[in-house]
């Protein structure tokens, strides 16, 4: 089967990382992506005053903490995701109607929508959700620890009161389900910070191995490991998944590169070849392309127009 965007040419002249990471999205569904470079080099990871705008950086962190720096690009990724989203809707309105249109995502604008729920909160009830300390977690089963070896394991129960009395037996604390003050999800809300103390040193006591076969063994629980961006890469979910993908690359071998996120059924994109070295295809696009003779390719960079 074709690729998704086979037959659609991608001509990029963006800078910075959002427009090359849309056009990188793009290409991995089968579209052919041009890359316009700049002649002094290749392009840096502009999102610092995206991210201070948006109100992420308050979003993060405990609440008594000044704003937090959030590595990663974080807002040029998110940019570039609703950017790419926005040139298949104008491809798809291009098929349908016939007409042509400017599609405009910023850092803003994208980061506003990732905080969706929270912005929202803030829109209708006046207020976004409170930013509550982990040791003052109103639900303690939606809460993460910190295990006996220095790793953490998070808790995503949301309806506490169906898991609360396996709980306590699978931890080995069964007291705590006929603790008048733990024996409901409000009176844990109302005492959470003492029973949050409690299971600090209660997961402190086991190493996270052991937790993780407790809980799998213990009863119908929901919880999942604490990883850190090291951890990532050989998390079985993400290589069963494909989000890691190997690549023979033509310089460095095989290397590890981000999967598609996305997966098709029928007709799959895949990650087809590395990005350019800088310039790499300059003079391919210019004779191939656009029928330059190697003259006037030679006379072009003499000149240094290219």
């Amino acid at each position: 089967m074709p690729m998704p965007l086979e037959g659609l040419r991608v001509i990029d002249w963006t800078i910075w990382q959002q427009g090359p990471v849309a056009s990188a999205m793009l290409g991995d569904l089968g579209a052919e992506v041009i890359k316009l470079e700049s002649k002094d080099g290749g392009d840096p990871s502009f999102d610092q005053l995206g991210l201070a705008r948006s109100g992420i950086m308050f979003a993060a962190g405990e609440p008594d903490m000044p704003p937090q720096p959030i590595g990663g690009g974080i807002a040029d990724q998110m940019g570039a995701i609703l950017l790419a989203y926005g040139v298949l809707a104008a491809v798809i309105s291009r098929e349908r109607y016939g007409v042509g249109q400017v599609v405009d995502a910023s850092h803003l604008g994208s980061m506003s929508f990732l905080q969706g729920l929270s912005l929202t909160s803030r829109l209708i009830n006046g207020a976004a959700f409170p930013r509550v300390p982990r040791a003052r977690a109103f639900n303690p089963l939606w809460n993460h620890y910190r295990c006996g070896d220095d790793k953490w394991i998070a808790l995503g129960m949301l309806q506490p009161d169906r898991y609360w009395a396996d709980f306590t037996r699978a931890i080995g604390r069964p007291g705590l389900e006929t603790d008048a003050r733990f024996a409901t999800m409000g009176a844990r809300a109302g005492n959470c910070a003492a029973l949050i103390e409690i299971l600090d040193a209660v997961f402190a006591s086991r190493p996270r191995a052991e937790w993780l076969d407790i809980l799998r063994k213990g009863g119908d629980f929901i919880f999942t490991i604490v990883n850190s961006l090291n951890d990532l890469p050989d998390d079985p979910q993400m290589i069963a998944n494909e989000y890691i993908r190997e690549f023979d690359h033509p310089t460095h071998g095989p290397t590890k590169y981000v999967g598609i996120p996305v997966r098709l059924s029928e007709t799959p994109g895949s990650i087809r070849a590395p990005a350019p070295e800088h310039g790499q295809h300059t003079e391919l696009l210019l004779t191939e392309l656009l029928g330059y003779g190697w003259d006037e390719v030679s006379g072009l960079r003499e000149r240094g127009v290219i």
